[in-house]
């Protein structure tokens, strides 16, 4: 609608020449003014194919005016706060085909890589910065479940959100009555594979900005909305660091928290897990992948087990690729004194991560007759004292998802999973899981004397059924 300017109340008489320029000084006067910021679209219907994505994210907004541009610089606090607020729109795939809904494996993966196929390319149709009032008068005026999501390393902006929205697209599928708002917090990934230790100094730099964002998330909801936290990879670090942040007035803040490939040292998770378990109100679940070959190549560039993959420290990779690599690389693997030569260069990183790549998936792929050998020990272990077995924490559940891969080695968001566990009653449908136990990672069982004092339980995924 053409709003006409008031000409009585700006003083001009009812003359051709004057309302030529009364018309003329209103029309510079809209067309100068600053541009507002978006709306947040209101409730959205489940059976729809629209889709929107709430961020809040401390990446640099690099576009001079009109669509945000987020790429891997940091949006320095210069007065103004970090975070930017805003959504992007996005069409669900136009199919009724659901993980849940699948009668065998085959029909399962054809589901996962049709709708992995569409989300890996899908663009938002609308990327939209909102003002901080109307961010969070959306989160006040919604009453549902609050799905937060915080991305791994190697993953630009429109990566991140088409994970989130491939996650909640299955969910509606699989609970159409239930409103879910998906909030996706992004930090300042560049989306190189190169550049992963910088990804692990942008997220450190982003943590309190997270926890400031997250409990102003917890204080403007509304009492019947929860938050289910997921992380996925190097993420996941921010879990515990929230809990460890708020270990001297602990009070539960999120429903579930769920760490998907979690890229975090596993002995300081078992630090600090009895501090995350306090902001839990029921369930945290840690998924882990012995098959993740970038949770491999993170061990061998750490030395340690991951949470993710906690069987090993990845030493055999790192002894392989010591042989493999020359120059400055060499000296990261043997821990001497680093040479610029190469290493700090992009090409550097480039060829240390690939070499690491290549020798973890070959050591992924050989002969698995450890494994059969592990398996026979626990047995003995168990058999010898039933009173090893237990759970990781009061709250907690560690669920082995090894074979559920699908485009890239099964580091991936597992959300045909994940969508059963965040609903109202969690459940692992359409999966049958069984109940398993695993060796200690080596420095561990040593330190035990080499007889475990206790073994965690995990819930596999059987691969030989589904639930039907």
């Amino acid at each position: 609608m053409l709003i006409q300017p008031d000409f009585k109340k700006i003083g001009y008489r009812n003359s051709s020449k004057t309302k030529f320029q009364a018309i003329l000084a209103f029309l510079l006067a809209f067309l100068t003014a600053p541009a507002t910021m978006g709306q947040i679209p209101d409730r959205e219907n489940n059976s729809s194919r629209d889709l929107s994505v709430l961020f809040a994210t401390t990446r640099l907004n690099e576009s001079p005016s009109g669509r945000p541009l987020y790429g891997g610089s940091r949006h320095l606090n210069v007065g103004s706060g970090s975070i930017d607020y805003g959504y992007a729109s996005f069409l669900r795939p136009d199919d009724k085909a659901s993980t849940f809904q699948a009668s065998s494996w085959a029909e399962l993966r054809t589901v996962m890589d049709s709708r992995d196929s569409y989300w890996k390319i899908a663009n938002p149709g609308n990327l939209v910065k909102v003002q901080e009032s109307d961010f969070y008068n959306r989160i006040r005026n919604f009453h549902g479940l609050i799905c937060l999501y915080v991305h791994g390393y190697d993953i630009t902006f429109d990566e991140a959100m088409r994970e989130l929205a491939e996650l909640v697209d299955e969910y509606r599928r699989r609970n159409p009555s239930q409103e879910i708002l998906p909030v996706c917090f992004t930090w300042p990934s560049p989306g190189n594979t190169a550049d992963y230790t910088g990804d692990e100094a942008n997220l450190e730099w982003s943590e309190q900005p997270f926890r400031e964002f997250v409990d102003r998330l917890a204080q403007e909801k509304t009492a019947d909305s929860a938050i289910d936290f997921l992380a996925h990879s190097m993420g996941s670090r921010y879990a515990f660091a929230y809990g460890t942040a708020k270990a001297i007035y602990p009070k539960p803040i999120f429903r579930n928290v769920i760490l998907s490939c979690s890229d975090m040292d596993y002995h300081t998770a078992e630090q600090k897990k009895d501090d995350l378990q306090k902001v839990v109100q029921r369930n945290l679940y840690v998924l882990t992948n012995d098959n993740d070959k970038p949770l491999l190549t993170s061990q061998a560039l750490h030395s340690q087990p991951r949470l993710g993959r906690p069987i090993d420290s990845g030493e055999q990779v790192r002894q392989s690729a010591a042989g493999l690599i020359s120059g400055g690389t060499s000296g990261l693997l043997n821990g001497r004194t680093l040479s610029t030569s190469g290493l700090l260069s992009k090409a550097g990183k480039n060829k240390l991560l690939g070499q690491l790549a290549g020798v973890a998936g070959d050591y992924l792929f050989k002969d698995k007759e450890p494994a059969a050998k592990d398996s026979s020990e626990i047995s003995g272990w168990l058999a010898a004292n039933p009173y090893l077995s237990k759970e990781w924490g009061p709250r907690a559940r560690l669920i082995d998802t090894t074979g559920l891969v699908t485009l890239n080695m099964g580091h991936r968001l597992a959300w045909p999973l994940i969508s059963g566990l965040i609903l109202p009653e969690p459940t692992y449908n359409p999966f049958v899981v069984t109940s398993i136990h695993k060796r200690p990672d080596a420095l561990l069982l040593k330190q035990m004397g080499g007889t475990p004092r206790y073994l965690y339980r995990y819930d596999k995924i059987d691969l030989t059924r589904l639930n039907r």
